[in-house]
């Protein structure tokens, strides 16, 4: 009798009994009284580590909403009281519970980080903040995600508290939420996304950035200031998303830019600003890229003779491919100007790489 009562699960029978009482209970004061002596259990249970019998509770109290067994129409009151058990469960005086439990666990405990995240799932969005607080606290990259798949899911339900978190960005947490961020869709993500291109993290603001200029040519027309972006890898997402649209609003910026960029711009990025032109304009901009390509003496002015200039010009011409850009290049094929003639060679190799094609 005594190992009997030593193996007794007694936490496991309280919520067995609980639950008999408020499936039996056809009274708002004495169900809400019973829900919140069970929310005095669930911290127990938390305590214990006892995690499977909390998603069992969970999951039949979700099972009440949706409970046919009731002899006339279920209470109006059971899916409000039911649903507000669930919010109390996510303040932050119960839910630190959770989060310092989070904290103790290693990449070793599978079976609770497993029964954890099933369990998280019943939680309000609002937990959204204090999980994702925790990825930089644990040394765990099984919690991390674990973490980053619960608030992926919770995101569905409101993308609010995930917003606050990016008001105030870490670099390392907004690194870890990339996963997360590249699925979301829809008005309210373009505004998280927008809010993102402010980011530290360079990795965040590349990922903000090719969601963004997906869209129309008027999003990609808010970003344009990212062309000067001191991260590489920024501009280039920026500028492949501007070369697949066709827009003279776009057009006209990356002129505007190309005829205000000082020599100590980066060649690479002066080509690809080029080519972009080629992709996202039209033959308003032939005029201008001829005489970059074939003019001589004044576009030396604000470094518009130099060589990168010449082949950029070229570059665009090649990929516009009207008959009038195929005649300035042959023109400059035949030019016995070697500079021009150089700047025709290069753009045409640089095309090549481009279509991802070899030529002896």
């Amino acid at each position: 009798m005594i190992e009997q009562e030593e193996n007794w699960d007694n936490e496991a029978d309280v919520l067995d009994v609980l639950l008999v009482i408020l499936k039996s209970q056809t009274d708002l004061n004495n169900f809400a009284a019973a829900l919140e002596f069970t929310l005095e259990e669930v911290v127990e249970t938390i305590e214990q580590g006892e995690y499977g019998l909390l998603l069992s509770l969970f999951q039949a109290l979700k099972q009440m909403i949706y409970n046919d067994s009731y002899d006339d129409e279920e209470p109006s009151w059971i899916r409000p009281q039911i649903e507000g058990f669930f919010q109390n469960l996510s303040k932050p005086e119960v839910f630190s519970y959770i989060t310092s439990k989070l904290l103790t666990l290693t990449d070793s405990d599978t079976e609770d980080i497993r029964s954890l995240r099933q369990v998280l799932l019943y939680f309000s969005p609002e937990v959204i903040v204090s999980l994702n607080s925790i990825i930089t606290q644990t040394g765990s990259e099984e919690v991390q995600k674990m973490i980053l798949e619960v608030t992926e899911y919770l995101c569905l339900r409101d993308m609010g508290p995930l917003e606050k978190i990016l008001e105030h960005p870490d670099k390392k947490i907004g690194e870890k939420l990339l996963s997360i961020l590249s699925r979301l869709k829809g008005e309210k993500a373009n505004k998280i996304f927008l809010k993102m291109i402010e980011h530290p993290s360079a990795k965040v603001r590349t990922l903000a950035v090719k969601m963004l200029v997906a869209g129309t040519p008027q999003v990609a027309s808010k970003l344009f200031s990212l062309i000067d972006d001191p991260n590489e890898q920024v501009r280039k997402e920026l500028l492949a998303g501007i070369a697949k649209q066709k827009s003279s609003v776009l057009e006209n910026l990356l002129l505007k830019h190309i005829k205000e960029t000082h020599t100590s711009k980066d060649p690479q990025h002066i080509l690809a600003c080029y080519e972009a032109i080629g992709h996202c304009g039209s033959a308003n901009s032939i005029p201008f890229l001829r005489r970059i390509l074939l003019n001589q003496g004044w576009n030396s002015f604000k470094g518009f003779g130099k060589a990168y200039h010449r082949e950029g010009a070229a570059t665009a011409l090649a990929v516009i491919d009207t008959w009038d850009a195929k005649d300035i290049l042959l023109e400059a094929s035949k030019s016995k100007y070697k500079v021009i003639k150089q700047a025709f060679q290069k753009a045409m190799a640089r095309i090549d790489v481009l279509r991802g094609q070899t030529y002896e």
